[in-house]
């Protein structure tokens, strides 16, 4: 049906890069069907029209507007209700892929290279039909960081650099196109980087997490057995981190983040801002020792442990993270700060986070943290605490998450670096006993004093280390 809808073209003229004649047809076709949704009369809706719709791509040197002609495309196809579509773009043929609002997506139909997208200005009307009516009062709201007339001086303050600059903007229109659904925080860190990179590749070696996109800031289960949830940790807060170390307690910094309800806040205490630019650690750690707990966990010989964790500070001195706390250099740029910026399904608020003072007690004014996030309130004063469990945080319908480095260079060079880290610890787990036990040993299944075992028992175990990885795709609730 392709070839005959264009039956002056044989297959030998088919041009590159279109790996089939079939592709190149469908790719002419899309281009055909979007002309004519142009000439149909479009549904009314509020500022609905192409010339303020805004369709962007990912490429690797970050958000870039499609052309005009491609948005003018896009916004025909969604005006008349199609979501997943064909377009003819630079010559190939891509599927542009906008069924699910949260996770648009371009797939390059000859390669298979997935890009993500997202959408700025005012929609196609049709492209909101789904949506309940909550989530497009809060679209209406506004990105989280501007409402309640927040003022905007922190990240007009950082105009003074381009990169920092960038980065707020990318940041600001994450917001802009996820509030409807999702609640935003952030989270400042320096040091403790490689640690979340290095869990972001494992679990992406072991669990399919999309490393690219992230880091894992916590990724070993069994520290959230006893403290799954927000309830149980301001349980255990109230019996006994309150009169022990509050939020420094170790067993509290296993499972929680200390966040930040604002791009733009102020306090207390912290400015994401500044903390972006300063870089945030806390003194009383040993990061090296922390490193070698986590590989030890995933079962890493001991005879290989040392020169592994050797050869991940010289990829990481190779790409630009600052890895002087490891024993390896400083950034060049002396700038070794990072912001993560962490979506929450607002479903999922009140279960994984509550509204903190500092040092971790419970803000009872500002609880529960679902109502203050879901009005038009000024966040830019008061601190949070989430619950960073690895099951939750590894599903991006439940969790979305988005890095900023203050480095330039590895800001530039952090997805090949992810690529290369995830190389490197897939050269000591290699096959399937070694990812069996590094999966297990991540649950809490496995004791880190693993010895070999019998053939039978190591069926048993594989029967479990594939029961929990079926674990981390199932739904957030009831861990």
């Amino acid at each position: 049906q392709v070839a005959c809808f264009w039956p002056q073209v044989t297959p030998r003229l088919a041009p590159e890069p279109f790996a089939s004649f079939s592709l190149y047809c469908l790719a002419k076709m899309a281009e055909e069907t979007a002309a004519q949704l142009s000439m149909q009369e479009l549904p009314v809706g509020n500022d609905a029209s192409p010339a303020n719709f805004c369709l962007q791509v990912n490429l690797e040197t970050g958000w870039q507007n499609m052309s005009k002609q491609e948005q003018k495309q896009v916004y025909f196809h969604l005006a008349a209700g199609v979501r997943r579509f064909t377009l003819l773009i630079r010559g190939g043929a891509y599927l542009i892929d906008l069924s699910s609002p949260d996770r648009p997506r371009q797939v390059n139909m000859a390669s298979g290279k997935v890009r993500q997208l997202r959408i700025l200005g005012a929609p196609p009307p049709s492209l909101m039909l789904d949506d309940s009516a909550e989530i497009l009062r809060q679209r209406s709201l506004g990105a989280q960081s501007r409402r309640g007339d927040a003022p905007q001086g922190p990240v007009n303050d950082l105009a003074f650099d381009p990169h920092f600059s960038t980065c707020f903007q990318e940041l600001q229109a994450n917001e802009i196109q996820l509030c409807g659904k999702w609640a935003v925080f952030y989270h400042a860190y320096s040091f403790s980087a490689l640690i979340y990179e290095v869990q972001a590749a494992l679990a992406a070696l072991l669990f399919q997490f999309d490393s690219q996109q992230a880091p894992l800031p916590r990724l070993l289960m069994q520290e959230f057995g006893e403290l799954p949830n927000a309830a149980c940790l301001l349980q255990k807060f109230e019996d006994e981190f309150s009169q022990n170390l509050q939020d420094h307690h170790p067993t509290y910094r296993a499972v929680a983040l200390s966040v930040m309800c604002s791009l733009v806040a102020l306090g207390p205490e912290v400015s994401p801002a500044v903390l972006f630019l300063a870089g945030y650690s806390c003194e009383d750690l040993s990061f090296m020792n922390l490193l070698k707990d986590i590989l030890a966990a995933c079962h890493i010989p001991k005879d290989k442990l040392e020169r592994l964790c050797s050869d991940i500070v010289a990829v990481s001195e190779q790409h630009g993270l600052d890895v002087s706390r490891f024993g390896g250099k400083p950034c060049k740029s002396k700038r070794p700060g990072h912001l993560l910026q962490i979506f929450i399904r607002r479903d999922l608020l009140d279960e994984f986070a509550y509204a903190s003072k500092p040092y971790g007690q419970l803000d009872a004014d500002r609880q529960p943290l679902s109502k203050w996030l879901g009005e038009d309130s000024n966040t830019n004063w008061g601190q949070a605490r989430v619950v960073a469990h690895p099951r939750l945080f590894m599903q991006p319908e439940s969790v979305r998450m988005y890095l900023s480095s203050a480095d330039p260079a590895f800001h530039a060079q952090r997805q090949k670096f992810q690529h290369d880290l995830t190389l490197l610890l897939k050269s000591v787990i290699f096959d399937g006993a070694s990812r069996e036990r590094a999966t297990m040993g991540i649950s809490g299944s496995l004791p880190p004093a693993y010895s070999r075992s019998s053939e039978s028992t190591r069926r048993k175990k594989a029967g479990t280390a594939n029961r929990i990885r079926q674990l981390f795709q199932r739904s957030p609730t009831n861990l």
